[in-house]
């Protein structure tokens, strides 16, 4: 899989960056939008990723050229809805909801979700986390990488561990909410004790219940309007996307060319979907008045707060008379972490007794390790699962993640036929002298020199056919310069 092109708009401006089999986005300065530029890369495909300062992701327009199985495929992607076309082909389209592992099929072709959970925390390294996690933790943002979970994913006998993996999951949102209940009760019950929890005028809260219940439905009346607006602009695309294929339908012995004159419905379903938006646009303003005169009385009510504040201290007061055992919920919790500890030891036992990807990981992270001269660090079997990372210094832990991950590449690729990307951003960072960086994209030339290698960094590296994009100044203010390279010479 190669990228191909990362086109973006925000607030009416729009750039475009093609990439390459080697690309260095490089400048003199932090803080122009490297790092930003890779995360939309990913967050163009349908990943979680959380924006940079300064610019907010959800209102960042994507489109994505990226080449698969010898295929071009375009994703398109605002907010939360995001489209996939392969060539000039409409493929599939859905509302993200940050579970969107069955989307991510359709951009790697790959059919295993415990592959595709962990697939980013592979071939991605964030200059926060990534070049410090080894072998399971956040990758970026809600992303999470695990690499039991990921050889499971590419083992022939992997299903045989799915029920205890299921098991584990479900005790891990027991835990969380376990938590989160916990940590609920506490603030209620401090609640209780202050000067807040006192009795408010019930009428008071009449109101302002009617206040959050209407800011609740004009909420619903906005999302409506956006959904029909968006179902208006898919009419028409489909529309216009009918006409250019120039089809022709014979009856009764006489040829005609379909046209917006003589296909029938669309313009009919058009008018029925902004006839329901003007109604709901009525509704809105109805809502927004009502809205006005709640607020205007609570304000007028000195001794009311109007605010959200009204609904969350509600809220606190009423859990406050609810009898929470802290201590039943101390020790429910004590006992999850330890069934899931057992848990986690019990699987990955299993997996390491029998299963015929450790062997073949671990040849990969001694051969790339032995090449960054820390051989004696990986040498134990169990090595794989280790959770004893403090007593690793900082470069010698650097060395021993960078040689993870490219086995953790080698490995997929072994398993699934796919080439992958590899994006690392800021590699010369933390404790990272010139002698690491030169071994480690040493072993980048001769071991990866069919994957597509994307760096991010304010320092430049002897990678072999590497393109250089040069940013002087901030994503949108900025030129996108090409070193040696001209810009326009691939085109869609």
């Amino acid at each position: 899989m190669q990228f191909l092109k990362l086109s973006i708009t925000y607030e009416k401006q729009q750039k475009e960056i093609n990439l390459f089999n080697k690309t260095l986005i490089y400048s003199d300065d932090n803080s122009v939008g490297k790092s930003t530029l890779l995360r939309l890369l990913l967050y163009g495909l349908g990943y979680p990723i959380p924006g940079t300062y300064g610019l907010n992701f959800k209102k960042v327009n994507t489109r994505i050229l990226f080449e698969r199985d010898k295929k071009i495929y375009l994703v398109k992607r605002l907010d939360d809805y995001i489209e996939l076309y392969k060539g000039d082909e409409f493929i599939a389209a859905r509302k993200l909801t940050g579970d969107d592992y069955s989307w991510l099929s359709y951009v790697w072709g790959i059919d295993s979700i415990r592959v595709l959970k962990n697939i980013l925390g592979a071939i991605y390294m964030d200059q926060d986390k990534g070049w410090t996690l080894l072998n399971r933790g956040k990758v970026i943002g809600n992303v999470r990488f695990n690499i039991r979970d990921l050889l499971i994913g590419l083992s022939k006998n992997g299903q045989n561990l799915d029920g205890d993996l299921v098991r584990l999951e479900q005790q891990k949102k027991v835990l969380t909410r376990t938590r989160q209940l916990r940590d609920l009760s506490k603030s209620a019950e401090d609640y209780k004790e202050s000067s807040l929890g006192s009795i408010r005028n019930p009428d008071d809260r009449e109101l302002n219940d009617r206040y959050q219940n209407l800011k609740l439905k004009k909420r619903v009346i906005k999302q409506n309007i956006k959904n029909i607006k968006r179902n208006i602009d898919n009419e028409q695309g489909l529309l216009d996307y009918l006409i250019s294929l120039n089809i022709m339908v014979k009856v009764k012995g006489k040829i005609t060319v379909v046209n917006k004159d003589n296909l029938l419905n669309f313009n009919d379903n058009l008018e029925f979907l902004k006839q329901r938006s003007a109604i709901l646009q009525e509704d809105l303003e109805k809502i927004q008045i009502e809205i006005t005169e709640v607020k205007n009385k609570l304000e007028d009510n000195v001794s009311s707060l109007f605010s959200g504040i009204d609904v969350i201290d509600k809220t606190l007061n009423d859990i406050s008379k609810i009898n929470i055992n802290d201590s039943v919920l101390e020790a429910r919790e004590n006992e999850l972490k330890n069934s899931i500890s057992d848990l986690n030891l019990d699987i990955e036992s299993r997996f390491t007794d029998s299963n015929e990807l450790i062997d073949d990981t671990r040849k990969w992270i001694n051969l790339f390790a032995d090449k960054l001269g820390i051989s004696d660090v990986v040498k134990d079997k169990k090595y794989i699962f280790t959770r004893d990372l403090k007593s690793i210094s900082g470069t010698i832990y650097y060395k021993v993640v960078f040689s993870f991950k490219m086995a953790y590449i080698k490995i997929i690729e072994e398993h699934t036929g796919l080439t992958l990307p590899i994006i690392l951003d800021s590699p010369s960072g933390r404790e990272v002298t010139d002698r690491n960086i030169s071994d480690v994209i040493s072993i980048l030339n001769e071991y990866f020199n069919d994957n597509q290698i994307i760096i991010a960094s304010i320092n430049k590296y002897d990678l072999k056919d590497v393109k250089e994009i040069e940013l002087r100044k901030r994503i949108f203010e900025n030129e996108f310069e090409l070193k040696n390279t001209n810009i326009n010479s691939r085109t869609e």
